[in-house]
């Protein structure tokens, strides 16, 4: 996960185990040592796993002392070409409180559609469920994302969605859902690409809470639900971040007690955020003295302060979102990057075949194709529709049709390969014929002549029968094929 604060730059996340790898990266790989500055910050807390939760992460000292204010969220997976000045515009404008004024800011999401061109078979969905948020007075430019956000009233996985049905047949919906908002939207097909806009009060939020495990489903899905649902203010902890004790409650001011409290009493007539050219519903309740104010009266109020937390559902395919956080995914993104015409997309590669790259006579390499510095293709080789990696070497006569190689790949001669993804340092033998959906674990060596279709190839270190770890170099292919007694690979 990668966090970007307003105020200190860019700081990247990892686990101990990557943070080597990456500062070595950051420091000699050309297309991140040529980024524009500010330089990004790395920083690996003990404890920090892969399967560390997000809400967790973000819940660690190391990472809370580098975040200093409102802060932007993006996973290490992310693909993308939405400009990110376009959402920080869009939630400056509906979310951003009023410097000076008492209204808390809100937050900002992104959420994009699985459905449509870049649909892939079996990827992630989420439930999110709108309303319609605020409009600003000023009107919105042509380009802006403004008209497309919506308010975030309920967030969860489809697996959660799933679990509910089953166990109460039927997906039952709250009525102070209905009386907060008469018209709602649900969306089933859209998935969460992890991009949250964050006010700097909702590490507050997160403390309050020590069970919350996942930004996604516990922050986010929390947050929204606490705007409609009576009773959730408390229960979170929020009437503390909502309604903090005033730095002034309980100091005797002998001198200039009269003078400070005809001050405040202008502050608090005084409604900053009213003033704001972006500003369209006053979010704080009329004062109301202790002896008026009854029970429901306190919860409306409370609930009226929460502050809103906004989606932008992302509704075409162009600029394109994506996660790629499975092979499937990185063979279909990867192929698409490949056919985007040079300078046509921030994606987009100057040269589609590096000038480094060795290319023999006689080959075939068609216009959907990236070839990376110093690899060397010999004669008669075909490639169409493909990315390979820089350093690898491909043998002659072998053939590649939408296939994605990483670094320092080797394919032997006469090798031929259709819709395979094939690890970095992997090795690919002499006469292989590999089909659609084959993976190839990095490092791993396929022997001469295999063949498969819907295989993953990997090296599992198991147990022997003396019930002792197996040797590195005991390399089993564990084969998923269609009627082959294993899962079906999608």
């Amino acid at each position: 996960m990668r966090g970007l604060t307003f105020e200190q730059g860019i700081t990247l996340i990892t686990p101990p185990s990557s943070c080597k790898a990456i500062e070595n990266a950051l420091s000699r790989n050309p297309d991140l040592t040529s980024l524009p500055h500010p330089r990004p910050d790395v920083i690996a807390p003990e404890g920090l796993s892969q399967t560390t939760g997000t809400a967790e992460i973000l819940r660690l000292s190391e990472v809370q002392r580098a975040i200093n204010g409102h802060f932007l969220i993006l996973p290490c997976d992310l693909l993308s070409e939405l400009a990110g000045e376009s959402l920080l515009e869009a939630w400056m404008v509906h979310a951003a409180g009023i410097v000076g004024s008492s209204t808390l800011s809100g937050g900002l999401g992104v959420w994009f559609p699985t459905r449509g061109e870049h649909a892939v078979k079996g990827e992630e969905t989420n439930f999110l469920v709108t309303a319609q948020a605020a409009q600003a007075t000023v009107p919105p430019a042509s380009n802006s994302l403004r008209p497309s956000l919506s308010q975030v009233v309920y967030s969860s996985t489809t697996d959660t969605l799933n679990d509910l049905t089953e166990s109460k047949h039927s997906f039952p919906i709250r009525h102070g859902l209905l009386r907060k908002h008469g018209r709602i939207r649900m969306l089933t097909t859209s998935r969460d690409a992890h991009i949250y806009l964050f006010p700097y009060w909702i590490l507050d939020f997160l403390n309050q809470n020590p069970t919350f495990d996942s930004i996604s489903e516990d922050i986010v899905g929390w947050w929204a639900k606490a705007t409609w649902q009576d009773g959730l203010v408390p229960k979170l902890g929020l009437d503390h971040i909502l309604n903090p004790p005033h730095p002034m409650d309980g100091v005797e001011h002998a001198e200039n007690g009269n003078n400070n409290d005809l001050n405040m009493e202008i502050e608090d007539e005084i409604d900053l955020a009213s003033m704001s050219s972006t500003h369209v519903s006053n979010l704080l309740t009329p004062p109301t003295t202790p002896s008026s104010s009854s029970e429901p009266h306190k919860i409306a109020s409370a609930l009226q302060k929460v502050p809103p937390f906004l989606a932008y559902v992302h509704a075409s395919t162009s600029p394109l979102i994506r996660r790629i956080d499975n092979p499937s995914l990185l063979l279909h993104a990867s192929l698409h990057i490949a056919s985007l015409d040079p300078s046509s997309s921030p994606l987009s590669h100057a040269h589609k075949v590096h000038p480094s790259a060795d290319i023999a006579a006689r080959t075939t390499i068609g216009q959907d194709v990236l070839v990376g510095a110093n690899t060397n293709v010999q004669q008669h080789v075909t490639i169409k529709s493909s990315v390979v990696g820089a350093n690898c070497k491909i043998g002659a006569g072998s053939r590649l049709i939408r296939c994605v190689l990483m670094d320092e790949v080797e394919v032997g001669e006469k090798a031929v390969l259709t819709g395979v993804v094939v690890g970095a340092r992997a090795r690919i033998g002499k006469e292989c014929k590999l089909g659609e959906g084959c993976e190839v674990q990095p490092g791993f060596m396929v022997e001469d002549g295999t063949e498969g279709k819907g295989e993953k190839f990997m090296v599992f270190e198991g147990l022997d029968e003396e019930g002792e770890l197996g040797d590195d170099n005991d390399d089993v292919t564990e084969m998923e094929a269609e009627g082959g007694g294993g899962e079906e690979n999608e």
